[in-house]
């Protein structure tokens, strides 16, 4: 039988456990277990459906199912991990979005790239449309009581965005690095067999280091941000591998950890506040890192942003993002169950990552050297730790 997908079933356990992590008051965790319950459900009902089992599910939505089973009130007690606590207004955490606004900024951005293709750029206009915008998502955010945390990550660096760009030397800049760009990779060998013309280049918020697509109008290239800093060089590198389809990062990753990069990305998340929220269901990240940095770092390791994972994972526990320095924690870990030695282990893991860095070796970076396996051995307990994890993966 192919895969059964249920759409929304990731997201309400991303909630639950999100909502679990702090105290609750009586009405709130009433609320829970009626959204739990009628999550679950609801899915039973779709299963049953379609003549299909838990195991039909994508894996994603296959943990999200056991992960809302277990609080269910017929196998748990509704009581755990409950505590009383002073209502909270306002929306969920991470529940807000402004509809049309990622689709917006596509617009403008085409628009933009086009008009300097054509050399009809009207700077003054461009920069007014998103100074407004900017402006009237700040009378919208303010209006609504709105904290950094009620709005969905991928909306924060939307709204990070335009009050960068809302300031005219910003998207002076925007408008070089564009024209820039256009010009460095319409120069490209074998660009013609790939890319149509115009080049429409976004510097805009984006997990990937690069993505293109032809597009009616030509062809949208999207960049993360803070590339507005690459010189040529760096640019013409980046599109040779887009052309050729060659992976070679090492050029790139140097780029991005340079000042520059991260001068532009620092700015961007400050624009939009500090969102990070360390408390889990059952482990407080702050508290993993203090303890294994006292332990293993003398105290002297630099505290990176520490953030949980938005999915329940299956084999990667724990990840190390240079660029952003930050530690992310797989959700899989914050049970009861799990023994505060396993995710001491892998933010000791994920540290010693942040401390020896990347090896560059054959035009590739290297993380897991000798030196980086030999201080991995010296955590205590490891041979205990390592072995739980790969019984939850198995």
């Amino acid at each position: 039988m192919h895969r059964l997908r249920i759409t929304g079933l990731v997201q309400a356990a991303h909630r639950a456990r999100r909502t679990l992590s702090r105290p609750l008051t009586g009405a709130e965790r009433d609320t829970l277990v009626n959204r739990v319950q009628q999550t679950i459900t609801q899915v039973d009902a779709i299963l049953r459906l379609h003549d299909a089992k838990v195991s039909h599910l994508p894996t994603p939505s296959r943990r999200a199912y056991a992960f809302l089973a277990q609080l269910h009130p017929a196998k748990i007690g509704v009581g755990q991990h409950v505590e009383a606590a002073e209502p909270r207004g306002g929306p969920d955490t991470e529940s807000v979005t402004f509809r049309g606004l990622r689709a917006f900024l596509d617009r403008v951005l085409d628009d933009t790239a086009r008009l300097i293709h054509e050399r009809q750029l009207k700077p003054a206009a461009t920069h007014g449309v998103i100074r407004k915008t900017a402006h009237r998502l700040d009378q919208s955010i303010a209006r609504d009581g709105l904290r950094p945390e009620h709005l969905k990550p991928q909306t924060r660096e939307l709204v990070a965005w335009f009050r960068y760009f809302a300031d005219e030397q910003a998207f002076a800049r925007y408008a070089q690095a564009v024209e820039r760009t256009q010009g460095v990779l319409a120069a490209l060998p074998g660009r013609e067999q790939t890319w149509r013309s115009p080049l429409l280049v976004h510097y805009r918020p984006t997990r990937t280091m690069y993505r293109w697509s032809v597009v009616a109008r030509g062809t949208r290239i999207m960049l993360p941000t803070p590339m507005i800093a690459f010189d040529g060089s760096t640019v013409r590198e980046l599109g040779r591998q887009m052309v050729s389809g060659e992976r070679t990062k090492t050029q790139i990753t140097a780029a991005m950890l340079a000042e520059p990069y991260q001068e532009v990305a620092a700015e961007l998340e400050s624009l939009v506040g500090d969102v990070e929220q360390t408390r889990g269901m059952t482990h407080d990240l702050a508290e993993v890192f203090d303890r294994v940095n006292r332990h293993y770092f003398q105290g002297a390791m630099a505290r990176p942003r520490l953030m949980w994972s938005r999915t329940l994972t299956h084999r990667t526990f724990g990840h190390f993002n240079f660029v952003r320095n930050t530690v992310m924690i797989s959700a899989t870990l914050d049970r009861p169950d799990v023994p505060t030695l396993v995710i001491d282990h892998v933010m000791h893991h994920e540290l010693l990552h942040k401390k020896l860095g990347l090896r560059a070796s054959a035009g590739r970076h290297r993380a897991h050297t000798p030196e980086f396996r030999a201080l991995e051995r010296s955590f205590e307990g490891y041979e205990e730790a390592d072995h739980f994890l790969k019984r939850m993966v198995r």
